[in-house]
């Protein structure tokens, strides 16, 4: 039970961290979102704090290597972008993450925020049980003016 206890302390602790991580992530891409630097390695950003940047093959010979020398390559051609979002500030801050984009040689690369306890599914579950418990305190509520108002109509009546 105390195994229990101290976990679930110590993983609100841990979401409280990556929620103002999450937060740090957000002011440094709003700070930085029209800069001259920004803009010269191609950078977007989305409203979740998501950092996305597309690498095309830079030769008409890249588009004939396989998949593993296309990760070098592009992993080479990624150190200034990482070495920029170090000097930002983010290099502890954000993770990265690709994706080949279909039917031509270029990559997504994708930097988003770090997160081990916050999940979808754990916000998922606290929406639903806070939801559940709010409305059975409404529901408590509204059924005693109910009681009170239909016993006052009835005393009216009779």
């Amino acid at each position: 039970m105390i195994t229990w206890i101290r976990n679930f302390f110590r993983n609100w602790v841990i979401a409280y961290y990556e929620i103002t991580n999450w937060f740090y992530v957000l002011k440094i891409i709003r700070k930085h979102r029209q800069t001259a630097d920004w803009e010269k390695y191609n950078l977007r950003a989305d409203w979740v704090g998501r950092i996305y940047t597309v690498l095309n093959p830079q030769s008409p010979g890249d588009d004939g290597d396989t998949e593993e020398v296309m990760r070098l390559k592009y992993t080479e051609r990624l150190k200034p972008i990482s070495i920029y979002l170090d000097d930002l500030g983010l290099g502890q801050s954000v993770t990265l993450a690709y994706e080949k984009i279909e039917n031509t040689g270029s990559y997504l690369f994708v930097y988003y925020s770090i997160f081990n306890v916050i999940t979808v599914w754990r916000v998922f579950l606290l929406i639903t049980f806070i939801s559940v418990f709010f409305l059975s305190k409404l529901d408590t509520l509204l059924y005693e003016r109910v009681a009170k108002a239909a016993s006052y109509i009835i005393n009216l009546v009779f």
